[in-house]
């Protein structure tokens, strides 16, 4: 056994964090500024105005009632506390303290927080001019519960920008706390390249031309039973549109352009700046060559007091041959709307793959897998990708070495999944960087060398791409999803949960869209339990949703047979995608 890399006996994967020191690896190197690079203050008790604490501010825009105050903290002396006691409409937003920045420069946010309600993160740049942006960062963070999680951002200032502060924007009931916060400059991160700039496909984004007091290319629609009143406006930022809903029974309002030719598969990315006291749809509107309509909700904003950026990317279905993206309101409330922006990001080249393909993942080297699920993929001939814990090879209810082995040789991919099952975003650098290194280097060592990692819990930010970004080439993400030629990124490979909730209708939907698509569709798998065992804690296996039957499992490999995609394990299938299309 000690002659075998991947043998360490004494350390059992954590896989459900228990308090924080479990989540975190029970470390104490935990992500944390540099000594003296915190650029801001630190919170300590003091008196101040009402709603302010250590230079962070809590407002809100509608009906709600809040309070914020200095707490003791799970890992540092304070934390903030902001409780929303009573919400009835508008947001409500925790800002960071202002900091003044250099031009040109990487910058890192990072914070732990525990809450019990979603919400949004935002950064607000001020820019030279005295002008301020809002930029939706994140779409709704759905994260509650009792234990700490990070937040993290990476930017790179612009020319102009000469501060910068963070909003955490909430628009309902809850608490949540907030510390270790920090922002510095930091060059171990991975910021995302700057897209190439395109023409904006929207006519008089900048509401300019005008007729009969409307913009001349836009125009109002509604449909349903509600009193509507549309109005253009302007203010020191130039023109606006607004859109008014009173007596809402059904229907929707919105303003709208003409729409734009597009051709299938061409990927578009939308940006608008938009202020609302109520939820406002994304809708993505194509008309088909056949004469239909389909319409595809890019996403659900909350309600905003200030006015905020937002992005979004979509892909052009089959037969369509016009778009339009708009902000679709259903109900009582005002939404306002400017700078609309349809930009043409499509990639050079073909404009999908040739073929779809399947890959089928497990996560954390479980015994289950090796015993109940490997038997079903043999009977299919299919060969599947396998995230591992170096740590975990030869504990209890997790694989061997030999087992590993033996699977690599008949054509399974054995890929890193960290060398600890902890939060990587939690970690402090040396720690983080070691928890990688190690992972990789251990696989290496046992012939099992890989460049494909799947950080755990899914978690990853900036920082922790730009050290995975040492040791491999291809890291799985979280977001649901298909992979296509268009929106394929290397370091955020999409993917679809199965869980013991997914119907075969599910995964039949999915296989189809992969296949329109000649997609990428990457599965997700935990532990297999026999259904006998199926719900309870026997045989370890966990009581979550992630758990399946072996029966379950076998059905779905029955419908992925049957949907004649081709099956193969991750780094494969991205190298053969990655060749001439």
């Amino acid at each position: 056994m000690l002659l075998n890399p991947l043998v360490i006996s004494s350390v059992v994967v954590a896989i459900v964090a228990a308090g924080w020191l479990a989540y975190a690896g029970g470390t104490s190197s935990v992500a944390q500024a540099r000594p003296g690079a915190n650029l801001f203050p630190a919170l300590e008790a003091a008196t101040e105005p009402a709603g302010s604490v250590g230079g962070w501010q809590v407002s809100h825009s509608g009906d709600a009632a809040t309070s914020l105050n200095l707490v003791d903290g799970e890992q540092n002396a304070h934390a903030l506390k902001l409780d929303v006691a009573r919400y009835a409409s508008g947001d409500v937003t925790l800002t960071s303290p202002l900091v003044e920045i250099r031009p040109g420069t990487t910058y890192l946010f990072k914070t732990f927080v525990t809450s019990d309600a979603d919400f949004t993160l935002l950064t607000r740049q001020h820019h030279a001019d005295g002008s301020t942006t809002l930029e939706q960062e994140e779409n709704p963070l759905e994260r509650p519960g009792n234990s700490l999680f990070t937040v993290g951002d990476a930017f790179v200032s612009g020319v102009t920008t000469t501060a910068v502060e963070y909003v955490f924007r909430l628009t309902s009931t809850g608490t949540v706390r907030v510390e270790g916060a920090y922002l510095e400059a930091a060059e171990d991160v991975k910021v995302p390249p700057v897209a190439a700039t395109a023409p904006n496909l929207i006519p008089d984004p900048g509401l300019s031309d005008t007729q009969a007091g409307q913009p001349g290319p836009w125009s109002p629609y509604s449909s349903g039973e509600s009193t509507v009143a549309f109005e253009r406006g302007n203010d020191n930022d130039g023109g606006f549109l607004r859109t008014s809903i009173s007596n809402y029974r059904s229907g929707e309002a919105k303003w709208q352009y003409p729409p734009v030719p597009v051709t299938a598969d061409q990927y578009f990315t939308f940006g608008a700046t938009y202020q609302s006291d109520r939820v406002v749809d994304v809708v993505a509107e194509f008309e088909l060559a056949n004469g239909g309509r389909v319409f595809h909700t890019l996403a659900t904003v909350s309600p905003a007091g200030e006015w905020t950026t937002i992005t979004e990317f979509f892909q052009v279905p089959d037969g369509a041959k016009s778009a339009m993206v708009t902000l679709v309101s259903h109900g009582d409330g005002t939404t306002g709307v400017r700078n609309c922006s349809l930009t043409d990001v499509t990639r050079p080249g073909a404009l999908r793959w040739d073929h779809p393909k399947v890959s089928i993942t497990f996560d954390d080297g479980w015994q289950s897998v090796y015993d109940r699920a490997l038997p079903l993929l043999d009977k299919h001939d299919f060969r599947s990708t396998h995230y591992v814990n170096a740590s975990s090879i030869e504990t209890p209810n997790f694989m061997t070495a030999a087992e590993l082995q033996r699977m690599h040789e008949a054509g399974h991919e054995i890929a890193a999944h960290s060398y600890d099952h902890v939060d990587l975003t939690s970690l402090g650098t040396d720690r983080l960087d070691d928890e990688l290194r190690s992972s990789s280097a251990a696989l290496a060592a046992a012939g099992l060398g890989t460049d494909s990692l799947a950080p755990p819990y899914g978690r990853s930010d900036p920082q922790v791409d730009w050290y995975a970004s040492r040791y491999f080439d291809l890291v799985r993400g979280t977001e649901q999803g298909i992979n296509t030629r268009q929106n394929l990124e290397a370091h955020d490979l999409k993917v679809f949960y199965v869980t013991d909730e997914t119907t075969s209708d599910d995964l039949t939907e999915a296989l189809a869209e992969t296949s329109r698509l000649n997609g990428w569709l990457i599965l997700v798998y935990h532990q297999i339990a026999t259904p006998e065992d199926s719900g309870t804690q026997q045989n370890t296996i966990t009581a979550d949703r992630s758990t399946i039957t072996s029966d379950a499992l076998a059905g779905q490999l029955q419908l992925i047979d049957k949907s004649g995609i081709d099956v193969q394990p991750v780094a494969q299938a991205f190298e053969q995608l990655q060749g001439p299309q």
